[in-house]
């Protein structure tokens, strides 16, 4: 009896110590989520914890070893500079946090291929945004495709064609009902890792990257992308005609954060089924998205600011109060070949046109590439850099980084030059002349004294000069080259100073690009020096162009080789070029050669070669 109380007594106590070890273990934190758990909003401001409570961990508190210390402060570093540069252009910085961002949800937060419809609707279309739809689109395509993502959409969905009654009411747009309809009539939905990606994708934009553009930003078919561009953005209106009309403007009316614009093939495209939602999303973009390789910050004193990406992209941002909204543009330079010619020019009689800016360029003739803002001049330049003399040195000065000259041709003696605080492309200039210069290019001629500076040095200080400008008309484009040498270097003789333009510039080729998205050279003129032009044989006409040259103040004659036939998409030969610049470029490439450009040129005057 005795022995069974002492045994009832001794499991009792047992349970008793199990039932109190029980209540002083910690136990496994286990999260029940609901479905408002698994919102976009509350994921994003999730991982927006997590990441932060990484970065301001100290490990040396948690009394690890120091390998283990050591490799979990290199963790927290990595991920620190991804935080900071993914937003800059940045491709590797870019993915290891859209990385971490996928193990957060996974494994942390909960993910699975039941709750993440509940962030994003992808088993009920219906409930699912447009923007939804376009970037699961994007992440499908994607798997098909390496690059180039959204011009492929555009050509399979029919999304570049203009829309309006009247040729001259004509735009491209991309609306919510484009998207919706490319999205039912695409055949292949995806699995479970491509929504994922989706929602990934989502996570980074809202938190890291620039919002609603980001993947359009990164995608290699676009020539540029901007944003705030548009929309109502003051409120300056009678108060009783707001109250009149509030309830259309509330629906119809878009807003600066509301509006986005592309350039695709030279074409300017609304996506109108794009927005940041409000004000401040749009602010946080503009407010990073200038950050790489800029000289100062953004602000009240300092509103409108220029930098590139890491990928030497162009960016320029605004503010107010100079801007009446927050505004970005991204000018991309990697949309299209630069070093195969073919791919710039493409209409018809291309190849005469391309052999006859290779003679050009081998012949070491000093040329302009003028034109509107976007309309291919940097592209062309960069390609015609491959027909110049590889034993040739090249040096390059630019307000900032865009050409990139010495990332397409890496082999070559190039060295590449920006402006920067006091040191201005004026000090670039000439200070190439003591850099064993043969070739220099200008990016962009810019004010006049730079411009001084681009003639000084094609007088003396290199083989060639090359540069690009704005000007409309070659005889514009003389003027203020000219105007520069007067104004910027003390040259009081007009007459000197022009004569000294047209004794170093030879060709202006003029680039340009329509409303309809086609590139092409409007017109290739050569600039002939008058002293050099021979009189004619006809006494009669000989009088005539003797008293014209004393009336007419130009020191020189412009002719124009190529045209460009806008009706039948074609380039013309309309002359051939001068005795004067054939001797010039038979001084480099010797007679033969020239001789052979020049029967070339003949063979298509007049079409006969068509």
């Amino acid at each position: 009896m005795n022995g069974f109380i002492a045994v009832m007594i001794a499991i009792l106590l047992m349970i008793i110590v199990i039932l109190l070890a029980d209540a002083f273990i910690p136990k496994k934190n286990t999260i029940v989520r609901g479905t408002e758990d698994f919102k976009e909003e509350r994921l994003c401001e999730a991982c927006r914890q997590a990441v932060n409570e990484l970065l301001n961990s100290d490990f040396q508190e948690l009394n690890l070893n120091m390998e283990e210390t050591l490799k979990r402060e290199q963790q927290q570093a990595r991920l620190r500079k991804a935080t900071r540069q993914a937003c800059l252009g940045d491709t590797g910085d870019r993915e290891y946090l859209k990385e971490y961002i996928k193990e957060l949800l996974q494994k942390k937060l909960g993910v699975d291929e039941k709750t993440i419809n509940y962030s994003i609707p992808f088993n009920n279309p219906l409930q699912m945004s447009a923007q939804d739809k376009f970037e699961y689109l994007y992440v499908l395509y994607r798997k098909k495709y390496a690059g180039g993502i959204f011009g492929m959409m555009c050509r399979d969905f029919g999304w570049l064609e203009a829309r309006g009654r009247a040729e001259a009411e004509k735009i491209y747009c991309i609306t919510e009902e484009d998207i919706n309809r490319a999205y039912s009539e695409y055949p292949q939905k995806g699995n479970y890792n491509d929504m994922l990606d989706t929602l990934v994708q989502r996570c980074y934009q809202k938190l890291y990257g620039h919002d609603c553009t980001d993947i359009l930003i990164m995608d290699e078919s676009l020539d540029g992308i901007s944003a705030g561009v548009g929309g109502k953005t003051r409120v300056e209106y009678n108060y009783l005609e707001e109250l009149k009309s509030f309830a259309d403007e509330s629906v119809n009316s878009s807003r600066g954060y509301d509006t986005v614009y592309c350039v695709l093939h030279g074409k300017l495209i609304r996506l109108k089924f794009l927005s940041f939602g409000n004000a401040q999303n749009l602010e946080r973009v503009v407010k990073n998205i200038y950050r790489y390789n800029t000289r100062t910050t953004l602000s009240q004193k300092n509103p409108v600011l220029h930098g590139t990406f890491k990928n030497g992209s162009r960016v320029v941002v605004a503010r107010p109060p100079v801007s009446d909204g927050w505004v970005f543009y991204v000018r991309k330079f990697m949309s299209s070949n630069a070093k195969k010619m073919e791919s710039l020019l493409i209409h018809k009689n291309n190849d005469v046109v391309i052999e006859l800016l290779k003679y050009i360029t081998q012949g070491e003739l000093n040329f302009v590439i003028s034109g509107p803002m976007g309309g291919g001049k940097t592209t062309l330049l960069k390609a015609l850099v491959g027909y110049m003399n590889p034993q040739y040195t090249i040096r390059v000065a630019e307000s900032s980084f865009e050409l990139n000259i010495n990332n397409l041709y890496p082999e070559r003696n190039i060295h590449v030059m920006q402006a920067r605080g006091d040191f201005s492309i004026y000090d670039i200039i000439t200070g190439t002349k003591k850099m064993d210069t043969d070739i220099l290019i200008v990016g962009e001629v810019n004010e006049p004294k730079i411009a001084g500076a681009y003639i000084q040095v094609a007088q003396s200080g290199s083989r060639m000069a090359v540069t690009t400008l704005h000007h409309e008309t070659s005889r514009k484009l003389i003027e203020y080259l000219r105007n520069a040498l007067v104004t910027e270097f003390g040259i009081t003789n007009v007459g000197i100073a022009e004569k000294q333009v047209v004794d170093i510039l030879n060709f202006d080729v003029h680039m340009v690009h329509d409303l309809e998205g086609n590139f092409y050279i409007e017109r290739i003129t050569e600039i002939i020096p008058e002293a050099n032009r021979e009189y004619p044989d006809n006494l009669d006409k000989a009088t005539k162009e003797f008293y014209r040259r004393q009336t007419d103040r130009n020191a020189y004659s412009l002719n124009n080789i190529v045209e460009f036939d806008k009706a039948a998409m074609s380039y013309r030969i309309v002359r051939n070029i001068s005795e004067y610049t054939l001797h010039k470029m038979a001084e480099r490439i010797g007679i033969r050669r020239a001789e052979e450009l020049y029967s070339l040129l003949n063979s298509y005057i007049g079409g006969a070669a068509d």
